[in-house]
């Protein structure tokens, strides 16, 4: 299954449950921007690519960012639209590796967060992405990152990762390892009717280090600013040259 069809089938229906409590996740996030000095600087433009439920889109609109939240599943962007009230966040459904975005917008800041962009089809189709980021967006720009990194292989049972449990749902992850990308299975049992479901569904992520992305963003004029290990979660800084 590709990541679309998977997140509108699947994750989707629980992706805010998985995450945990959205107000104590987009502080973090919140508290992650100021204490690296990303405020607005210039046309106040910030694009969030696959802005999923909204946490820093959130996040960046609080510091004063016109926020152009993209994603492709209408979930989510519906979940934005929920918390946006008063804050100046467009929602927008689409491809956020399009071009048109870049070119009509013109950001200062641009973030990809969440491993977001292990999602895409090859280290080709983020080339593509950041020679359009590269080509439109402001002079010194700002683009963040944060993804895990799969290239350690894991092996035997460490390749089943309990994410979320409660009392009506638990899941767990299970990864196969390929050369240049892992297939990830997501298996959530939900109690519906006092009974125990089972529910399944995969995705490819490329398996991405910080080296590779550090050369991906260099190919394209923008240099690696600061790096940064949150919980697991890989945060690169980058800034257009």
């Amino acid at each position: 299954m590709n990541v679309k069809d998977h997140y509108e089938n699947h994750l989707g229906s629980f992706y805010s449950w998985m995450l945990g409590d959205f107000e104590t996740r987009q502080k973090e996030q919140e508290d992650f921007f100021t204490k690296n000095c990303i405020f607005p600087k210039s046309n106040k433009v910030a694009m969030d690519l696959g802005a999923g439920n909204g946490i820093q889109s959130v996040s960046l609109a609080k510091l004063g960012f016109s926020v152009k939240a993209i994603d492709f599943a209408s979930q989510f962007t519906n979940e934005i639209v929920n918390h946006s009230a008063g804050l100046d966040i467009e929602v927008l459904n689409g491809d956020f590796t399009d071009q048109v975005y870049f070119l009509k917008y013109a950001p200062e800041l641009i973030v990809c967060m969440g491993d977001t962009i292990t999602h895409l089809d090859s280290t080709d189709h983020i080339d593509l992405l950041l020679k359009n980021a590269s080509r439109y967006s402001r002079d010194n720009a700002v683009f963040v990152v944060s993804f895990r990194d799969l290239t350690r292989e894991l092996t035997y049972e460490q390749r089943f990762i309990p994410v979320r449990a409660d009392d009506n749902r638990i899941l767990t992850c299970f990864l196969e390892y390929f050369h240049d990308f892992v297939k990830v299975t997501d298996i959530l049992h939900e109690r519906i009717n006092h009974e125990w479901v089972q529910k399944v569904s995969c995705y490819r992520k490329l398996r991405l280090n910080t080296e590779m992305l550090r050369n991906l963003f260099a190919r394209n004029n923008f240099h690696l600013m600061d790096v940064e290990i949150i919980k697991g979660m890989n945060y690169l800084i980058f800034r257009k040259k």
